[in-house]
C-alpha cells in the first residue's frame, strides 16, 4: 500500500461489492470475503510498521474509520459462515438460535455501554486516547487483552468500532432471516422478459436510484424512493426491495472520502468519452 491509502481503501471496497456477488451461496461469499480481507490486512499490517502519520487527525480518522470498516467486514463473514455452517435443521430451533445471536449482540452493547454511547454520539474528545497508537501499554488503564497487541498496527479501541460495525451489519442479517421465517418478507420484483440485465452491484443501483431521488428527476420529484426501486428492478431484471435499498444506503454512508462512487466513477468516464469521442 502506497501512502494515498484512501484510494486503497475505495479499491478494497469496490472489489469487496464484486465478492458479495460472485455467488447466490452464503458460504461461498463468506469463504471468498473472508480470504480476501486477510490478504487486504496483511498489506495494511506490512505497511503500518513503517508508515508514520503527518498529522494526529489523519491517524484517527485511520484507525476510527478506515480500519475499523475492513476488520468489521472480516468479523462479520466470520459470524456468518459459522451461523450458516451450523445452523439447526428445524424452524423453532431456527428461530431460537437467532434470538439467542441477537441476545448475545445486545448483551455486548450493555457491557461496552459507555464506549458504544460515545461512537454512537460521534463525539471527538476522546479520539486521541481511542484511536492513536502508543509505544507503551497502560496496565492500570489498557484491558488485559492488549497487551500482545503491535502497537504500531492498532489503537485501544478500533477493533471495538469494529465489533460495533460487525454487530450491526450481523443484525439485520438475522432479522431479516426472523423475518423470513415469519413469513413477513414481500417481494415487489416480477422477472420479465427484457432483456436488459443490470450486471453491476446492488450497492451500485443505489447509488443512481438514490440520485435520481434527491435531483428530483422523476416526476418533478413527487415519487416515492420505493417506487423508484420497483421501477430498476422490473427494468433491469434484477431483485431488488425495500430492505436491500435501505441497506445499501447505510454502506453508502460509511465510505469516505466519496460516498458515491459509482456516480463518482460513471462521470469520470462519461466525461472522458465526450472528450475524446467525435460526435
Amino acid at each position: 500500500m502506497d501512502s494515498n491509502y484512501i484510494n486503497y481503501f475505495n479499491e478494497f471496497e469496490r472489489e469487496y461489492e464484486v465478492l458479495k456477488n460472485v455467488s447466490d451461496d452464503v458460504l461461498t461469499v463468506s469463504l471468498e470475503i473472508i480470504h480476501y480481507i486477510e490478504k487486504k490486512l496483511k498489506e495494511m499490517f506490512k505497511w503500518l510498521k513503517k508508515h508514520v502519520f503527518k498529522t494526529l487527525q489523519e491517524e484517527i480518522y485511520f484507525f476510527k474509520e478506515l480500519k475499523p470498516r475492513m476488520v468489521s467486514k472480516l468479523l462479520y463473514y466470520k459470524e456468518l459462515l459459522n451461523l450458516e455452517s451450523s445452523l439447526p435443521p428445524s424452524k423453532k430451533n431456527k428461530r431460537k438460535h437467532y434470538d439467542e445471536l441477537l441476545s448475545k449482540i445486545h448483551q455486548y452493547v450493555v457491557s461496552n455501554k459507555e464506549f458504544y454511547q460515545y461512537y454512537r454520539s460521534r463525539t471527538t474528545v476522546k479520539d486521541e486516547d481511542f484511536f492513536v497508537r502508543r509505544s507503551y501499554k497502560n496496565i492500570v488503564r489498557d484491558d488485559c487483552c492488549l497487551i500482545n497487541f503491535d502497537s504500531k498496527l492498532c489503537t485501544s479501541h478500533d477493533f471495538n468500532v469494529a465489533i460495533i460495525i460487525a454487530n450491526d451489519m450481523f443484525t439485520i442479517y438475522l432479522e431479516n432471516k426472523l423475518d423470513e421465517l415469519n413469513g413477513n418478507i414481500t417481494t415487489k420484483y416480477i422477472p420479465t422478459n427484457n432483456k436488459i440485465t443490470w450486471t453491476g452491484t446492488k450497492i451500485e443501483m443505489a447509488e443512481m436510484i438514490y440520485g435520481l431521488y434527491y435531483k428530483k428527476m422523476l416526476n418533478g420529484g413527487n415519487i416515492d424512493i420505493k417506487e423508484i426501486a420497483g421501477v430498476f428492478s422490473i427494468a433491469f431484471n434484477i431483485d431488488f426491495d425495500e430492505k436491500t435499498l435501505y441497506r445499501c444506503l447505510q454502506d453508502i454512508k460509511k465510505r469516505y472520502p466519496i460516498n458515491g462512487i459509482f456516480l463518482q466513477d460513471l462521470s469520470d468516464v462519461a466525461n472522458n468519452k465526450f472528450r475524446g469521442e467525435d460526435f
